[in-house]
């Protein structure tokens, strides 16, 4: 008879398993820490139309799984007893995929893990200039944070965007535009020093490239041995703009390097969008003349990020080749001036430093890496 009990028990305990019984949240005792794995490139970018999977992944999980997933984009999938799906976003956007485990005989939930899905049409790599190795003189007697002139060598080929970041370019890998003033062929402007080099990240995955930079705690990591899209640093930046000139400007030398905006600069009116001609906004890229090695906008439109901290003593202490710059520091440097600037702040020796956090309508930049 105890047997028969026991027996009407269990059943009875199977039946209600099977009824619709409400979610209950395993305690703090038994953590279930989850995440998501998945065929995106780098975890997070996607294009339209491809089919990608999605693994949900836990130290353990319960003997009868049932994964609720949620796309974000309206398409909700269930899956019981497997914890990977395969799944096309339609339409591009930025989505959150939620992916819900349940302990399905028990009506448990058993954890949530979350991904972000950049889903973006590819587009075209950037038209690039390679600059050969050379050697060139860096720096000027302007400022005294431009001295001492110092010989510098750079000993590697580079590969230079022949203009600033358009909107066009930043609008579809990132998104969205948080440029001041709006138009697809203007320079972006407004983003940060940090959105910049994750910009250069998402770009390197949608081209099949290596992401030059990666997060080590809270310490970001630039790997020089990656083929991806980076900030150039401070030399670089200049022996690009420079190309082979040693006057204040890729032009010649200004008539009044002290002037403000009122100063006449034929030279710079020729190469540059400064605070003279430039109408108080940003211009389309590559109108100005380009300097001798075909890059535009090297000088004005926007100052551009590049990836040394800043220090105004750093030439005294500066390496003679491939200089990178201080270890550390609370600025990064921004070169080239921009069209709210006057002439002395657009020459090719003259230095800025703004927050990496920092985001203005008059600051972008351009992208590099190598061949």
């Amino acid at each position: 008879m105890r047997s028969g009990w026991s027996l009407l028990l269990l059943l009875s305990a199977l039946a209600i398993g099977c009824e619709e019984a409400p979610v209950q949240v395993l305690s703090p005792e038994e953590p279930a820490p989850l995440r998501l794995r998945s065929t995106l490139l780098g975890g997070s970018e996607g294009e339209p139309g491809r089919e990608y999977e999605f693994e949900l992944l836990a130290e353990r999980l319960p003997a009868w799984s049932r994964v609720e997933w949620d796309f974000g984009d309206g398409g909700r999938v269930t899956t019981i007893g497997r914890t990977l799906v395969r799944y096309r976003f339609t339409a591009a956007g930025t989505y959150t995929v939620v992916a819900r485990l349940y302990d399905h005989s028990r009506g448990l939930l058993w954890g949530v893990a979350t991904a972000i899905a950049n889903i973006r049409p590819t587009p075209p790599p950037p038209a690039m200039v390679e600059l050969p190795p050379g050697r060139f003189w860096m720096g000027s007697e302007r400022d005294f944070t431009e001295q001492p002139i110092h010989q510098v060598e750079l000993t590697r080929p580079l590969l230079v965007m022949v203009t600033e970041v358009p909107q066009w370019l930043w609008s579809a890998v990132m998104g969205y535009n948080p440029s001041w003033f709006r138009g697809d062929s203007l320079p972006v402007e407004n983003v940060t020093w940090w959105e910049a080099v994750e910009f250069c990240n998402r770009l390197s995955l949608r081209h099949g490239l290596q992401p030059c930079y990666r997060w080590q705690g809270d310490t970001l990591l630039w790997d020089r041995l990656a083929n991806g899209y980076r900030l150039p640093t401070e030399a670089e930046w200049e022996y690009a703009c420079r190309a082979g000139t040693v006057t204040d400007t890729y032009a010649g030398d200004l008539q009044q390097p002290w002037g403000g905006c009122e100063s006449e600069e034929p030279l710079l009116d020729d190469i540059a969008w400064y605070c003279r001609n430039s109408d108080a906004r940003t211009h389309p890229v590559a109108r100005k003349r380009p300097n001798a090695f075909g890059l535009y906008d090297m000088l004005g439109n926007v100052s551009e990020w590049v990836w040394d901290w800043y220090e105004s003593t750093a030439y005294q202490q500066h390496s003679s080749t491939d200089p990178e710059g201080p270890p550390s520091g609370e600025r990064r440097c921004v070169r080239g001036g921009s069209w709210q600037q006057g002439a002395f702040l657009v020459r090719s020796a003259a230095r800025g430093a703004l927050s990496p956090w920092h985001h203005s309508p008059a600051v972008g930049f351009r992208i590099v890496r190598r061949p």
